[in-house]
């Protein structure tokens, strides 16, 4: 799905799970994040950002972290899992609305969400 699909929350998506099913599903996220950090490396140059995608990747900024971690979700991946993610969206949304990677190299953000992929094997 791409982002835009992601963002609005179109059935399959990463949101929609989250929100009405209550449902964390690992692959969408990763998905999510992908489309995400596409976003920046094709608009890191720009001066201007559409305006739809800024909403949608400020809301995913706080919106996912504030709704996944009240008591009640259920959890089916370690702590560890979830403060990285967490850590991704919020180095996704810089990257985005500063221009700029948070770590020396733009590989890094590509190898970190690699490595959610093991922590969703241990």
């Amino acid at each position: 799905m791409d982002l835009k699909g992601e963002l609005i929350a179109e059935e399959g998506s990463f949101l929609l799970e989250l929100r009405t099913g209550i449902s964390w599903n690992h692959n969408s996220f990763i998905n999510l994040l992908k489309e995400a950090h596409k976003e920046y490396q094709n608009t890191k140059n720009d001066s201007e950002l559409n305006r739809e995608i800024a909403e949608g990747i400020w809301y995913i900024s706080h919106f996912i972290k504030e709704w996944s971690s009240h008591e009640n979700f259920p959890k089916v991946h370690s702590n560890e899992y979830y403060s990285k993610a967490y850590d991704l969206i919020h180095d996704i949304a810089y990257e985005y609305f500063m221009g700029e990677s948070v770590y020396t190299s733009e590989k890094i953000i590509i190898e970190k969400i690699e490595e959610l992929n093991t922590l969703t094997k241990q």
